[in-house]
């Protein structure tokens, strides 16, 4: 997957993960350590900035969802913001985000 690709789904997650009014430190590193764990070449530096590019757009989820089509990268999208979303309680407005980003990929609650 290339870099482009995966920082939407970083933003996505981040999407879901701020529905609670804040990224907390604990989802934030779920989220690096998620992918890492299967890109280990997206550098710290890179998931910063990609973070701050983030919460300096005003783009809507939607806009984020129609840039991820294919199969593979939905699936770990949707894994991504459920784990990184979950590593500190799944809230109410978490949860209703996530199963947005599942219905817009047909994916089964």
């Amino acid at each position: 997957m290339n870099h482009d690709k995966l920082d939407t789904i970083v933003k996505i997650a981040a999407c879901v993960c701020g529905k609670d009014g804040v990224i907390s430190q604990v989802e934030e590193k779920m989220m690096y350590d998620i992918v890492t764990e299967f890109f280990p070449d997206y550098s710290p530096k890179h998931f910063d900035s990609v973070l701050d590019t983030f919460f300096d757009e005003s783009s809507q989820i939607e806009a984020y969802l129609e840039q991820v089509i294919d199969i593979e990268a939905q699936t770990f999208c949707v894994k991504l913001c459920h784990k990184s979303a979950s590593a500190d309680g799944l809230d109410v407005k978490e949860n209703i985000a996530l199963n947005k980003v599942k219905a817009v990929f047909g994916v089964a609650s």
